[in-house]
C-alpha cells in the first residue's frame, strides 16, 4: 500500500495550518494584485449585486403573522449586520427586535449574525440562531415582540442545516431536533413559561429507522397543538414521525417501506396536506388523515401528477398555493382545499423563488409573500394581492441588468439525454467568434438549479462575457428519475451533462476551450475538481467555491458534528466505507485522479474557514498533489476566507468573495471590465 505523501496536510496541526496561510496569501495577491482588480470591485460594490446582496442571503420576504410583519434586514439600512425588524406593514422599517449589535449577541466584539427566524403563529414570540464569525453552529435565543426582550430559554445549541423548530400554537414552548454523538436524530421540547431547562429528548429517531439521510429534522406542529410531524431535510423531504402530545407516542407517519418523498404543511387539526413523488415521479398533492397516516390506502389525491414537477406546498386563507416547476423555471398556482383549481399567478419574467425551490416549505404567514428573481431582474418580496390577482412588490424596485438578452439552448449527453441550458450576454454582442464564456451548474441534492440573479456577475456580462447555466442530471429540475440519474451509481451523467454542454457551446461557436470557464459551488465545487482532472481540454479556468474533492474520505479529523455532515454526502455519492461505494465514488474524486504530467487549467479554490461541510483540508490536499502534476504553467490556487462557513453571512463578505472570484476569471479570460 502507498503511502499518500500529502497526508501530513489533512489535520489542522500547526504545520499544515501553516502551510495553508502562505497559500491564501498567495492567491490573494495573485486575484487582488490584477492590475483592473479594484474596478471590478468597484463595479460590485456600487452595481445591483450589492444592492441585492442581503437579499441573496434569504432576507428579502416580509412575513405576516399576528397582523404582524417580520423580516431580517441590516442594522443600520445599508449596513452588513442583519436584524429581526417587525412593522405594521410590509412597505416601513418599523421596530428592531433584535439587534445584532447589542452586548448581549456581542463575541469578540463582533456582531451576531442572524440568518433564520421563526414566529409563534400569532406573533407574540420568536425563535432565531445566533451565530458568530461564518461558524455552522450557534445557539437559539427567542424574543418576545411585545417588550422586545429575550425569553429564558436555556442555552441550546444549533446547527445550521435548513431546519428550524416549531412552536406550539400558544407559545408556551418549542420543539427542536438535534443529533446524537452516534447519529441518532432526538426530539426535545424547550418550554418559555415556566422557563425551564429541558431534561431529556421526548423522542430518538435512530439511523435505521430513517428512509433517507437527513441532516437535520424540522418540527411542524398542527393547529391544536397535539401532533408533532418530524420533517426530514433539507435534500430529500419525509414527514418521517408523529407525536402524539396527548399520550406521549410516537411511530412512523408514512408506512413501512415507503420509497420517494412525502412533504407538506397542516390542513386542519387532523388532515396533512403533502406533496408525494412515491408513485409520481413529478409529484402529487394529497390529503392524508392523522390517524390513518401509516396506510397509504387512506391517502386522498387532490392534484395528479402533471408536466410541470410539483415542488412545494403551502396554505394561504382557505386556499392551497402550489409551487411548481417547467422547463426550469418557476411558477405558482392557487387550488382550493379540495384541490380544484383557482388560478395561475402570472410571474415576472422566467425565473425562481430561492425560498421556495430550496428549502420547498414556504415560512408560514397569514399572506401569500414570497421572493422571486430573474437573471436580469434582482430578488424581489412580492406579495399575492387576491382582488387584483396579481403579485405586488413590497417596498422599492431595485435596478437589475439591462441590455441583457436570454436564450434557452440544449445539448445531447453521452447517453443521448436531452439537456438544457440557459445562455445569457449583452443584447448587442457580436457572436461571430468566440467569447469568453463561464458554465455554472449544480446539479446534485435534488435541489432545482434554476434561473437566479446575475448581478455577481455585472462587471463579466458588461465586458462582453456569456454566462451558461447548465441543468444536469442529479437536480430536481424534470422530477424524481431526473434526481435519481445524476446520484449514487449514475453520479457520472450530472458530469457527463456539463461536458456536453461544453462541447455544444464550442462547436456553436460561441467559446473555445481557451476562453471558456466553470464556476461551481459546494456540489458544484466538485463539479470543478472533476471537470479539471476528467476534462481539462476543455477549460481554460475553473473556480471551486467551498468543494469537496477528496470523496473517499470527507471529513477531517475532530469533526464536531460527523454523523450530521456524513448523512448528506451519503444522499448523493453513496458510502465511501462500502467497497461497492468506494469503487464508483474513487472513479470520479478528484483528488485521486489527478495524472501527472498535464496540462491543467488555472483553478481558484475558495474555502471558509468555519465551514463544517467542506473543510479546506480538501484545497491543501489537491494543492499539494495538483501543483506538482501540472505541465501547464496556469496558477493553481488555494484561498481560505477568514470569518466565513459554507457561504457569507454578510452583505460586504459577498461583495469581497464575488470579486475575487470574477476577477480571477475574467483575468484567465482574457477580459478587461467594461
Amino acid at each position: 500500500m502507498t503511502t499518500d505523501p500529502y497526508e501530513w496536510l489533512r489535520p489542522d496541526t500547526g504545520e499544515s495550518l501553516a502551510w495553508q496561510e502562505r497559500q491564501d496569501a498567495a492567491a490573494r495577491s495573485y486575484v487582488r494584485d490584477w492590475e483592473h482588480f479594484a474596478r471590478v470591485r468597484e463595479q460590485l460594490a456600487g452595481g445591483p449585486a450589492a444592492q441585492n446582496a442581503s437579499d441573496s442571503l434569504g432576507t428579502s420576504t416580509p412575513r405576516r403573522l399576528g397582523g404582524r410583519w417580520f423580516r431580517l434586514a441590516p442594522v443600520p439600512p445599508g449596513q452588513a449586520a442583519l436584524g429581526l425588524w417587525m412593522s405594521e406593514s410590509p412597505d416601513e422599517p418599523g421596530r428592531l427586535l433584535v439587534d445584532p449589535h447589542a452586548a448581549e449577541y456581542l463575541r469578540d466584539g463582533e456582531p451576531a449574525q442572524l440568518v433564520w427566524y421563526e414566529p409563534t403563529p400569532d406573533g407574540t414570540r420568536v425563535v432565531f440562531g445566533v451565530y458568530h464569525g461564518g461558524q455552522m453552529i450557534g445557539l437559539l435565543r427567542a424574543v418576545d415582540t411585545a417588550i422586545g426582550r429575550d425569553l429564558p430559554i436555556g442555552s441550546h445549541r444549533h446547527m445550521l442545516t435548513g431546519a428550524v423548530p416549531g412552536w406550539l400554537p400558544d407559545g408556551s414552548g418549542f420543539y427542536m431536533c438535534d443529533r446524537s454523538e452516534s447519529g441518532d436524530h432526538r426530539v426535545w421540547f424547550v418550554p418559555v413559561q415556566p422557563a425551564g431547562e429541558i431534561g431529556a429528548p421526548v423522542h430518538v429517531i435512530g439511523r435505521h429507522e430513517l428512509a433517507s439521510s437527513p441532516s437535520g429534522l424540522t418540527p411542524q406542529v398542527s393547529p391544536d397543538g397535539r401532533w408533532v410531524i418530524t420533517l426530514t431535510g433539507q435534500h430529500e423531504q419525509v414527514a418521517a414521525h408523529l407525536g402524539d402530545r396527548r399520550t406521549g407516542a410516537w411511530r412512523r407517519f408514512v408506512p413501512d417501506g415507503y420509497e420517494g418523498e412525502c412533504h407538506g404543511v397542516w390542513f386542519d387539526d387532523d388532515t396533512y396536506v403533502a406533496v408525494i413523488t412515491g408513485d409520481a415521479p413529478r409529484g402529487r398533492l394529497v390529503a392524508i388523515p392523522v390517524a390513518t397516516s401509516a396506510d397509504e390506502r387512506t391517502w386522498r389525491e387532490l392534484v395528479p401528477e402533471s408536466d410541470a414537477v410539483l415542488r412545494c406546498v403551502t396554505r394561504v386563507g382557505d386556499h392551497l398555493v402550489l409551487c411548481e416547476v417547467a422547463d426550469a423555471v418557476a411558477g405558482f398556482r392557487l387550488v382550493t382545499g379540495e384541490g380544484k383549481p383557482v388560478e395561475r399567478i402570472a410571474m415576472p419574467g422566467l425565473g425562481s423563488s430561492p425560498t421556495a425551490m430550496v428549502s420547498r416549505r414556504f415560512e408560514r404567514s397569514e399572506v401569500l409573500t414570497f421572493s422571486y428573481n430573474t437573471f436580469v431582474d434582482p430578488l424581489t418580496p412580492y406579495r399575492y394581492d387576491a382582488e387584483r390577482g396579481e403579485p405586488v412588490p413590497t417596498g422599492p424596485r431595485q435596478p437589475g441588468l439591462a441590455g441583457m438578452t436570454v436564450a434557452r439552448r440544449f445539448a445531447a449527453s453521452r447517453d443521448g439525454t436531452r439537456v438544457p441550458y440557459f445562455v445569457v450576454h449583452r443584447a448587442d454582442l457580436k457572436l461571430d467568434r468566440p467569447c469568453p464564456a463561464v458554465v455554472n451548474g449544480y446539479g446534485g441534492f435534488n435541489v432545482a438549479w434554476l434561473p437566479r440573479f446575475l448581478g455577481t456577475y455585472a462587471p463579466f456580462l458588461r465586458a462582453g462575457g456569456i454566462y451558461v447555466h447548465a441543468i444536469l442530471r442529479g437536480g430536481a429540475e424534470y422530477g424524481r428519475t431526473w434526481y435519481e440519474d445524476g446520484r449514487l451509481s449514475r453520479k457520472q451523467n450530472t458530469f457527463d451533462d456539463l461536458f456536453a454542454i461544453a462541447e455544444d457551446l464550442i462547436a456553436a461557436g460561441l467559446s473555445e476551450p481557451a476562453r471558456l470557464g466553470f464556476h461551481g459551488a459546494s456540489h458544484g465545487g466538485l463539479l470543478a475538481g472533476v471537470a479539471l482532472v476528467q476534462r481539462p481540454d476543455l477549460w481554460r479556468a475553473l473556480v471551486a467555491e467551498v468543494p469537496l474533492f477528496d470523496m473517499l474520505q470527507p471529513l477531517g479529523p475532530g469533526h464536531p458534528a460527523p454523523q450530521a455532515v456524513r448523512s448528506v454526502f451519503l444522499e448523493d455519492y453513496g458510502d465511501p466505507d462500502e467497497p461497492a461505494g468506494a469503487g464508483i465514488i474513487r472513479a470520479y474524486s478528484p483528488y485521486h485522479n489527478i495524472a501527472p504530467g498535464t496540462p491543467y487549467p488555472a483553478i481558484l479554490q475558495a474555502f471558509g474557514e468555519h465551514d463544517l461541510g467542506c473543510q479546506p483540508f480538501h484545497g491543501r490536499l489537491f494543492t499539494a498533489k495538483l501543483a506538482p502534476a501540472s505541465t501547464s504553467g496556469h496558477p493553481i490556487l488555494l484561498r481560505v476566507w477568514k470569518g466565513a462557513g459554507h457561504a457569507a453571512l454578510d452583505s460586504a463578505q459577498v461583495t469581497d468573495h464575488a470579486a475575487e472570484l470574477l476577477a480571477f476569471l475574467m483575468r484567465e479570460l482574457g477580459m478587461i471590465p467594461a
